[in-house]
């Protein structure tokens, strides 16, 4: 308590700096602005990929009750087949973790304020050719030791593509995606957009996408966009690709709800790095995801296994996931659902030898384990009880507690960008902590969200055998706008 005491009084001063007023008065007249929209509950909320909204329902004029509706839907043409629709969302982040990195390395003694703004345009010409650009901003302060890498950027494409529909027939469409591009996959654990930190992660490359009622089938070549934090420097190498064949068919003929993705994933990394050390990687992934809903029960397995070469050894590896809920409804909208996740993250047997057996998670969800996200997913077993509780259409809480253990007692513990935190050949223990977390979220409307989230890391005995075990303390908040 007096630890987190000292953090607020500390914080008092960056609270009532020029910068942090403007940005709040800023917040406060988007808030009003969105007041005439509490009205209108019914419709969708934004989609956390803003490419996916379709905003066509508007070509009736009675269906525009929100103030933002002018700018949703723009017609160009008579025949209105070619429109322009225009959206964005702010997000704004308090943090402060006490013993970052278990106290390794220089640590924050008052927290740091995280700003990201998004702002996107939407053309259509027809029903065969759609552009679509998102620029990014991010901005850090009050962080000792300056930002971290997905911290900052002054301004950069986020995302920037277009789509041709190929063909379509009898319900069949084929269509292109070229350029700069968010690619998500299945429930998001392995490939994702990096929504935890302030700064999105996206691709260059170019997807195919064929589709019918129940397939959804995508090959796509791609390359991570690296940060640079001024205007407009952000960029693709070839020293990091990926590749792949990744399907979904839903609604599988069984006398229960049974989906399943089948896919695989090409990945090459010239420069990777493990504990075992730094070399050459071309890995191979097939996976499979189970998923669906069997009355209150709601189950997500996933199973994949890795092989192909780092440097002159082999890779081995594999990683089993799953997360398994049941939802029990209260008096009114109130609700409550009760998950247990559980995963596998398979780690290297011998780092003495030349093969490889730690599991390449690729672009990892963080929010998938927490919003701190102290440990990744390389090298982990770990069980994970959650309960959710949603009082109505404005409140919820979630409470949880993971537990973490090292899969292979000769390999580390890794961060959720995959980087080696601590190497594993100085201790033997196999418990890496215990992870309480609770999170409190308030919808205001579908425009404005805030949420509050405290973490506590109580570190394990590994950690306590190696530099710097401390136990972690975070507190986050967090309000988000959209239109």
């Amino acid at each position: 308590m007096i630890i987190l005491k000292s953090a607020l009084l500390k914080n008092i001063k960056s609270f009532t700096s020029p910068d942090f007023r403007k940005t709040w008065v800023l917040v406060i007249m988007m808030f009003w602005v969105a007041f005439p929209a509490w009205a209108n509950e019914e419709r969708p909320s934004f989609n956390s990929s803003r490419y996916k909204e379709d905003y066509r329902f508007l070509q009736n004029p009675n269906q525009r009750t929100d103030f933002f509706d002018t700018i949703k839907y723009i017609p160009l043409n008579k025949s209105k087949s070619v429109y322009l629709s225009f959206g964005g969302e702010t997000r704004q982040h308090y943090e402060y973790i006490d013993n970052n990195n278990w106290g390794k390395g220089v640590q924050d003694t008052n927290g740091y304020y995280l700003q990201r703004y998004l702002g996107h345009a939407d053309l259509h010409l027809g029903e065969s050719i759609r552009l679509f650009g998102q620029l990014m901003s991010g901005i850090e302060s009050g962080r000792n030791g300056g930002p971290r890498g997905v911290d900052k950027d002054w301004l950069d494409l986020n995302q920037a593509f277009i789509d041709f529909k190929l063909w379509e027939k009898s319900g069949q469409r084929l269509k292109m995606r070229a350029g700069r591009q968010e690619i998500i996959f299945g429930s998001r654990r392995f490939f994702n957009y990096r929504e935890r930190p302030n700064m999105r992660l996206s691709h260059d490359g170019l997807t195919g996408i064929y589709r019918t009622d129940n397939w959804d089938v995508r090959a796509f070549g791609a390359r991570p966009v690296t940060l640079g934090q001024e205007v407009f420097d952000n960029k693709s190498r070839n020293k990091n690709t990926v590749w792949g064949l990744y399907s979904v068919r839903k609604n599988l003929p069984t006398n229960f709800d049974l989906n399943t993705d089948l896919y695989y994933i090409g990945l090459y990394n010239r420069d990777a790095v493990y504990d075992q050390g730094s070399e050459e990687e071309t890995r191979h992934t097939f996976g499979t995801r189970l998923w669906g809903k069997v009355k209150n029960l709601d189950y997500n397995f996933e199973f994949l296994y890795q092989f192909g070469k780092f440097g002159r050894g082999n890779i081995n590896a594999y990683a089993l996931a799953s997360d398994t809920g049941y939802t029990i409804s209260l008096k009114g909208p109130a609700k409550v659902r009760f998950s247990l996740r559980a995963d596998i993250y398979s780690g290297d047997d011998d780092p003495a030898d030349a093969d490889l057996n730690s599991f390449n998670p690729f672009f990892p969800k963080g929010k998938h384990i927490s919003q701190l996200a102290a440990s990744g997913l390389i090298n982990q077993r770990d069980l994970h009880p959650r309960i959710t509780l949603t009082l109505d259409e404005h409140w919820s809480v979630t409470t949880s507690t993971l537990f973490i253990w090292r899969d292979s007692l000769n390999d580390g513990v890794y961060s959720i960008g995959n980087g080696v935190l601590r190497s594993g050949q100085s201790s033997q223990a196999r418990y890496v902590g215990t992870q309480p977390e609770l999170e409190a979220k308030y919808i205001f409307n579908r425009h404005l969200d805030v949420k509050g989230i405290f973490v506590y890391f109580n570190a394990g005995k590994f950690l306590d055998e190696t530099t710097s075990g401390r136990d972690i303390t975070y507190l986050g908040s967090m309000l988000t706008f959209r239109f």
